[in-house]
């Protein structure tokens, strides 16, 4: 395993972007970004500006965000880019309506399926390359709502990572390839033979570009869990993980591994709660202790399984598993793993543990539960 040669680890989107924006005013070749999402606001206009100074200079600046996730901002971010000379691609580009109304297709030129599997397909990752030596991962978007400085009491609680080391060039190439991929329809038709690196969680880096590479990473995430010794504490924003998975978790615990997890006790996606009704319930009653982060919204994505610890944009859900775009990164280190410990503890102090007779629900909730897991494949 290539290891990380510096590793700073942040809990709050205003420690995060601080130490970004000194790195991007330091760029002296290129800046790399990309994101899910990335709003016009108070935020990413200091952002866009330290942007356009480091192209300025003489930086190559290129981003790429995801034509789902950003849509509403795209339009805006396009013209600012553009009037800054940054370059910017956006990975499955989404119709608008003016484009619709101007020339409306006609029916044998809709691609329906097509576009509805582009639609599905998203990139959620959310990366920063500079001078590609340098880079930050995590779960923390590209929008004011992570920072206590922009909306107070209210910023979303996250982790994010600042990392230096030889597997830095992982994630470059990843880039390299989502940019192509912007530009050639089935590039990873023929990509697949510049030999991407493999993943799996024994590795720095992991990465889930080709279907190949994600039925390997979830048979090693089983693996992972089943190997587990000591604890497995996840923090997840949404949980809706496949059967096997489940059973992972039941095992380890019949092992006698300490096994918990804390999930959003609020959510900026409501829906996902109701789909992961009757999942939670069936932990619960397996006997694994389960808590609801209270302070704010939970949107962190981190494990931690015996003496390993995993940061990244992969949630415990079908869309991470079978369709989106992610990256996580591994520390074996004993400060990341302390830190990463003592962060859960501190999340554990602001969550509160929920019992199964709190799952006792009447017909018509039961009703609406279901029709949510039926959904989940798109949640």
């Amino acid at each position: 395993m290539e290891p990380w040669s510096r590793v700073q680890i942040f809990h709050t989107g205003d420690e995060y972007f601080k130490n970004l924006i000194e790195d991007i005013r330091q760029a002296k070749k290129s800046v790399t970004l990309e994101g899910y999402i990335f709003a016009t606001d108070r935020l990413t206009s200091v952002l866009l500006n330290e942007l356009a100074y480091a192209r300025s200079r003489g930086c190559s600046v290129k981003m790429t965000v995801d034509g789902f996730g950003s849509y509403y901002y795209i339009p805006e971010l396009t013209k600012i880019c553009h009037n800054c000379g940054i370059e910017l691609r956006v990975f499955h580009p989404m119709p608008y309506w003016s484009s619709l109304t101007h020339r409306w297709p006609r029916m044998s030129e809709w691609k329906v399926a097509s576009f509805l599997s582009r639609m599905n397909r998203r990139n959620h990752r959310k990366i920063v390359l500079i001078d590609d030596t340098v880079a930050y991962i995590g779960s923390l978007n590209f929008i004011e709502i992570h920072c206590e400085k922009y909306v107070g009491a209210r910023a979303w609680r996250d982790t994010g990572v600042r990392l230096e080391g030889p597997a830095v060039k992982q994630l470059v190439i990843a880039t390299q390839i989502t940019y192509l991929r912007t530009i050639y329809r089935g590039i990873l038709t023929w990509v697949g033979r510049w030999r991407i690196p493999r993943s799996s969680f024994s590795t720095s880096v992991q990465l889930n570009t080709t279907q190949k590479m994600r039925r390997a990473l979830y048979r090693d995430l089983l693996r992972l869990l089943n190997r587990a010794e000591d604890r497995i504490y996840i923090t997840t924003a949404y949980f809706l993980p496949k059967r096997s998975l489940l059973k992972a978790l039941i095992k380890a615990s019949e092992r006698g591994v300490d096994v918990k997890l804390i999930l959003p006790g609020k959510s900026d996606v409501f829906f996902v709660k109701w789909a992961a009704f009757n999942l939670v319930r069936f932990l619960l009653h397996s006997g694994i202790p389960i808590y609801e982060y209270q302070k704010t919204i939970l949107h962190a994505k981190t494990m931690v399984v015996d003496d390993a610890a995993f940061i990244g944009s992969f949630n415990l859900n079908h869309r991470s598993l079978l369709h989106d775009l992610e990256v996580i990164a591994r520390f074996d280190d004993q400060d990341s793993l302390q830190n990463m410990i003592s962060q859960w503890e501190v999340d554990l102090k602001n969550s509160r543990s929920i019992k199964e007779l709190e799952f006792h629900s009447s017909w018509f909730s039961r009703w609406i539960y279901k029709i949510a897991f039926r959904l989940r494949y798109m949640l």
